[in-house]
C-alpha cells in the first residue's frame, strides 16, 4: 500500500494565475485519488485531468518525490505573457510560492549572511560582494519599499514573522561606486536570468571627459546600432551602465583609420605625427550638445587645429540589464557587435528617477529575450513586459564578471599599450535584492518576484522550501511545464 510523504507536496502552477490557484483543490484530490488507486505501491506513476477548457492537473510520483502541476490556459481577451500583467496572485493558507534555479541572491547586511550569496548551495554559493569604497547601505525600513510579505499565518524565516529581511545597496555614483560579483554569475553561454528593485536617482550622463590626461575622449564606446553593417547610429545622449550585467568596449576588426592625438608628443605637429589605428571609425559629428575637440587645448606648437574635433567611435559587447540613455533600462546579449548589428536590444520607456522600480531579464539558449519592468509606488502597478531576440552566442571569457553601477575603462593603443581614451559611467542608484538564475525566467515566474517586490507574496529560493516543508507549509511552485 502507498505510504504517503511526511511533507506537502509541491504544487506547480503554469498559465493563467487566478485560473490556476482555482484548480488546486482540484490537485489536491486528483493526488489523493493516485495515492488511492497505487495499491501496488508503484515507485514511478502519475495522473491526469483534462479538462473542457485546456486546463489541466497532472499528479506525478517518481520514487520519494512526487508534485501536482497545474496549468490553465488565459482566457481569450486576457492577460497573456508579455502584456501589462495584473496585480495580485491569489495565494492559499498554509502555502508559499517558490522558484526553483536562482544561484545567487544578495540581501546585503539585513541578509544572514551578510554580503555573501543568501543561496548556500550550487556553482555559486560561498562568494561574497565586492564593494565600492562609497557604496552604502540603506535599512530596510528607511528604503520606502513595500514591507516584504510574510509567510501565511504570521510565521516567518527569521522568527519574527516577517519573510525577508533585507538592506538596500547605496550607490552613490561615481568613482568608488557600485558592486562587482564574481565570475559565473552570467555564464558565458546558454541561458539566464536577473532582477532586482532599484531605484535612479539621477539621469545617467555620458562621459566624454579623459581625466587622466584632463581633456575629452578622443574615442567613445557607444552601442551602436545599424541596419546593414555599414552605416551606424547610436543613441543621444546614449550612456551605458550595468544594472545587473556587463559591457566593455568593443574594437570592429575591420575599421583602420589614421589617427593623431592632442597630446604631447603627438600635438608637436599634428600634421607629421600620425598612426594607424584598427577598431574604430572616424565620426564628423557628436550628439547635439555634446563638446567638441576644440579650442586652445587642442591646437598644436604651430597652432593647428586638431584634426578630428568629433573623434571617432567604437562599438560595445554587453550582457545583462541595464541603464541606458540616461534614463531607460536596456536587455542585451552581444558577443560582436559588428556582425550581430540585426539584433537590436530591447529598450524600457523612460524612468523616472526617485521612484523604485522592479526589474527583471530573461534570456532564453535560443535567443528569445524578455525585459520586465513595474514601479512599486503605487497600488495600480503592473509589470510592463517587452520582448525581442539576440543573438546565441558565446561570451569573451575575458569579460565575464557581472557588476552593479560599474562602467569604466580605458581604451587601449594595441601598438604601445598606452591609455588613448577613458570613460567612467557609474550611477547614482539604489539596489536591493539582485538576483541571478542560470536558467530563463518564465512569465509566471517574473510576475511572482514583481508580486514579492511590491510586497504581495513571499517567494521562497529552493534552498528555504525544505524548512518551510518541515514547518508544515504546502509548496506551490512556479515554473517550467517541465519543472517538478
Amino acid at each position: 500500500m502507498f505510504r504517503p510523504f511526511a511533507a506537502p507536496s509541491p504544487v506547480i502552477e503554469r498559465g493563467d494565475p487566478a485560473r490556476t490557484a482555482a484548480l488546486r483543490g482540484a490537485g489536491e484530490r486528483e493526488l489523493a485519488v493516485m495515492r488511492q488507486v497505487n495499491t501496488d505501491d508503484l515507485r514511478i506513476c502519475s495522473r491526469t485531468l483534462i479538462l473542457p477548457d485546456g486546463s489541466r492537473v497532472v499528479c506525478r510520483r517518481e520514487f520519494d518525490r512526487e508534485w501536482v502541476t497545474v496549468y490553465a490556459p488565459f482566457s481569450r481577451g486576457g492577460d497573456a505573457p508579455g502584456s501589462s500583467a495584473p496585480r495580485g496572485r491569489p495565494a492559499r493558507e498554509g502555502s508559499f510560492y517558490v522558484i526553483p534555479g536562482c544561484v545567487a541572491r544578495y540581501d546585503g547586511l539585513g541578509g544572514k549572511d551578510g554580503l555573501g550569496n543568501n543561496i548556500p548551495d550550487g556553482d555559486l554559493a560561498g562568494w561574497s560582494l565586492g564593494l565600492g569604497v562609497r557604496t552604502g547601505s540603506i535599512p530596510m525600513a528607511g528604503t520606502g519599499l513595500p514591507e516584504p510579505a510574510p509567510l501565511p499565518g504570521g510565521s516567518g524565516l527569521d522568527g519574527e514573522g516577517r519573510g525577508r529581511n533585507f538592506t538596500a545597496f547605496s550607490l552613490p555614483g561615481g568613482s568608488g561606486s557600485g558592486l562587482l560579483y564574481a565570475d559565473g554569475h552570467i555564464p558565458r553561454t546558454g541561458a539566464f536570468s536577473v532582477s532586482c528593485m532599484f531605484r535612479l536617482n539621477e539621469v545617467l550622463a555620458f562621459d566624454y571627459g579623459f581625466e587622466e590626461k584632463g581633456i575629452l575622449s578622443p574615442i567613445l564606446a557607444r552601442v551602436l546600432l545599424s541596419d546593414d553593417g555599414d552605416q551606424w547610429t547610436w543613441d543621444c545622449p546614449g550612456s551605458l551602465s550595468p544594472l545587473l550585467g556587463f559591457c566593455s568596449p568593443q574594437m570592429h576588426g575591420d575599421w583602420l583609420e589614421s589617427v593623431t592625438y592632442p597630446w604631447a608628443p603627438w600635438n608637436e605637429h599634428f600634421a607629421a605625427q600620425d598612426q594607424s589605428l584598427r577598431g574604430a571609425r572616424r565620426i564628423d559629428s557628436r550628439c547635439p550638445g555634446a563638446p567638441l575637440l576644440e579650442g586652445a587645448a587642442y591646437v598644436d606648437a604651430r597652432g593647428a587645429a586638431y584634426p578630428h574635433p568629433a573623434g571617432f567611435v567604437t562599438g560595445v559587447q554587453s550582457a545583462g540589464l541595464f541603464i541606458y540613455d540616461g534614463n531607460r533600462l536596456m536587455a542585451s546579449k552581444i558577443s560582436d557587435f559588428h556582425a550581430q548589428y540585426a539584433y537590436p536590444p530591447i529598450l524600457s520607456r523612460r524612468l523616472e528617477t526617485g521612484v523604485w522600480h522592479f526589474a527583471a531579464m530573461s534570456y532564453e539558449a535560443d535567443g528569445e529575450t524578455r525585459l520586465y519592468l513595474a514601479r512599486l509606488d503605487g497600488a495600480d502597478a503592473a509589470l510592463e513586459a517587452g520582448a525581442g531576440r539576440q543573438p546565441v552566442c558565446e561570451l569573451d571569457e575575458a569579460f565575464v564578471r557581472a557588476a552593479s553601477g560599474v562602467n569604466g575603462y580605458f581604451i587601449v593603443n594595441t601598438q604601445d599599450g598606452s591609455h588613448i581614451s577613458q570613460f567612467r559611467m557609474n550611477p547614482a542608484m539604489d539596489l536591493a535584492m539582485p538576483r541571478f538564475f542560470h536558467h530563463a525566467l518564465s512569465p509566471d515566474q517574473a510576475e511572482l518576484l514583481f508580486l514579492e517586490a511590491a510586497g504581495e507574496a513571499f517567494v521562497a529560493d529552493a534552498f528555504e522550501a525544505g524548512e518551510l516543508m518541515d514547518k508544515g507549509f504546502t509548496p506551490i511552485v512556479i515554473g517550467r511545464e517541465h519543472e517538478g
